[in-house]
């Protein structure tokens, strides 16, 4: 129990309450360090994340091939007749094709004479049993043989209705396709493949599908004259010397030109989508970096908070907040190594070649490093002059083999997307030991790593500021008991002060 100020007059409550407010300063200082920490922390993973995923997704899509050396396949002569397409591995120059005849599927479908008229193919087999004309009762199968491919058993109930049969029919391993016309009751049967092959149906158990009369049209293979020599293709879709041919119509007389060549626009499509995404990770950490510090603003306590509004408490956290990562070493690191890996020549075949001879170059210096397409026409050029050395400087692998010596930023015979991804690789690696932040996941949710030297420091400031804590909680337990001590003896004075005065 204890005495507040019944003998002596005191507030007791208030006075042990400024007494601790003294006491706490040192406390209040452990926990504004540990915030400070804490959105330093968050701070680092931001960055983190924007160069993880520049790394992982953006510069991973660029070093592809179909982005970087991309080729395009024009059609001449007869237009209709194919379509083609270019990979980045197709052979520049020409071919001529002509279309003799298209690929086709093997069809089982219903006669003219066939069908089973119009039919409700809501209502089940059983319902429709007379129209339907098969006997038997209960599950019924049939056999479906598509080519080479092993036969199919198809079984339905005949509580299923006629639509679940032809879903039934569609989703099996059959690799056909089956259609009802509700309207004539005719069915039709097409194998998902063309070219040469046939189409049957056998072991029809209750003769299900005898009365939809279906007869058989074998598929042939598509016959084609590609650059003089005749040949065929099960397929209207093929490949040859790294173009995707599409035969559209058959054209038999009738020649078409594929030519291949390097498809400029979108090989500087990419170099200037690369370029925004370099200069939206440079402007990101440098935004942190050259981020104004306001020294006075601090975190607030508790206390300070709750004599605050909450714009208040917004405005002056955001001032608080600013210039925490101010010049930091990792970051500056980083971003000087880039600057680096963009601009230092690459050797290529021997010869030495970078970013200023294909027309790209660095801003003012209030750019602080970005890449700049200063001349359009120069690029485009380089582009279409030596597509292949343009790809090398931006893709060619280091020969370098030592682990070490690859983590270098700058390696002669590296292209500038394997180099930033080294630079960044040694970024988020030391991330990673400074801040606990994954050199991998973009996720902002994953959890940070306790074992980094931040988590080491928030740790131990935790130990500080429990046994803080339990410091003050000891020292108002001796504020009160002094004062309890006071109230007694002053108690105990008035008591015999006033046994004096009436004696």
């Amino acid at each position: 129990m204890r005495i507040s100020g019944f003998s002596s007059g005191l507030d007791i409550d208030e006075m042990v309450k400024k007494l601790m407010k003294a006491q706490r300063v040192p406390l209040d200082k452990l926990n504004q360090k540990k915030t400070t920490i804490e959105w330093q922390r968050e701070q680092y993973r931001d960055l983190n994340l924007k160069i993880v995923d520049f790394r992982n997704n953006k510069l991973m899509n660029y070093s592809m091939s179909t982005a970087i050396s991309a080729k395009k396949a024009t059609v001449t002569g007869n237009t209709t007749a194919v379509s083609a397409k270019a990979n980045p591995n197709a052979v520049t120059g020409s071919m001529s094709i002509e279309v003799t005849s298209l690929a086709t599927a093997a069809v089982l479908k219903s006669s003219d004479s066939g069908g089973v008229g119009k039919v409700d193919t809501s209502k089940t087999l059983a319902e429709l049993k007379g129209q339907l004309g098969y006997t038997g009762s209960g599950s019924l199968s049939f056999t479906i043989k598509n080519g080479d491919a092993p036969e199919t058993t198809i079984t339905v109930n005949e509580n299923d209705s006629l639509a679940s049969l032809v879903e039934t029919i569609n989703k099996s391993v059959a690799n056909v396709n089956a259609f009802l016309d509700s309207e004539t009751g005719k069915l039709s049967i097409t194998s998902k493949t063309t070219g040469e092959g046939s189409l049957s149906v056998t072991a029809d158990a209750g003769a299900l599908l005898t009365k939809f009369g279906l007869t058989g049209t074998d598929g042939d293979d598509a016959k084609v004259v590609i650059n003089g020599i005749e040949t065929t293709r099960a397929s209207n879709t093929f490949t040859e010397n790294g173009v995707e041919f599409t035969l559209n119509a058959a054209a038999p007389g009738s020649i078409s030109t594929i030519n291949i060549g390097t498809d400029t626009d979108k090989i500087f499509d990419t170099i200037k989508s690369f370029i925004t995404d370099y200069n939206g990770l440079l402007e990101a950490v440098n935004g942190k970096l050259n981020e104004e510090k306001f020294r006075k603003y601090t975190p607030l306590t508790s206390e300070q908070k709750e004599d605050m509004k909450d714009k208040e408490i917004e405005l002056w956290e955001e001032k608080a907040k600013s210039g925490l990562l101010r010049r930091d070493s990792t970051m500056t690191s980083m971003l000087s190594d880039m600057r680096l890996a963009a601009m230092t020549d690459v050797t290529v075949n021997g010869q030495k070649e970078n970013l200023f001879a294909f027309g790209i170059g660095t801003g003012d210096w209030t750019q602080r490093g970005k890449l700049v397409i200063q001349d359009e026409a120069k690029l485009r050029a380089a582009i279409e002059s030596d597509p292949d050395k343009v790809m090398a400087l931006f893709t060619q692998q280091t020969s370098e083999t030592d682990p070490i010596e690859k983590k270098k930023a700058i390696l002669p015979d590296n292209g500038l997307f394997n180099r930033l991804s080294t630079v960044l690789s040694n970024a988020v690696d030391s991330l990673s030991k400074k801040v606990g932040t994954s050199s991998y996941v973009t996720d902002k949710s994953a959890p940070l790593k306790p074992d980094s030297i931040m988590g080491e420091e928030l740790r131990l400031l935790d130990n500080r500021i429990t046994d803080m804590v339990q410091l003050m909680a000891r020292k108002e337990e001796q504020y009160y008991k002094q004062f309890t001590a006071m109230e007694t003896a002053m108690n105990r004075y008035n008591s015999q002060s006033s046994a004096l005065f009436s004696s």
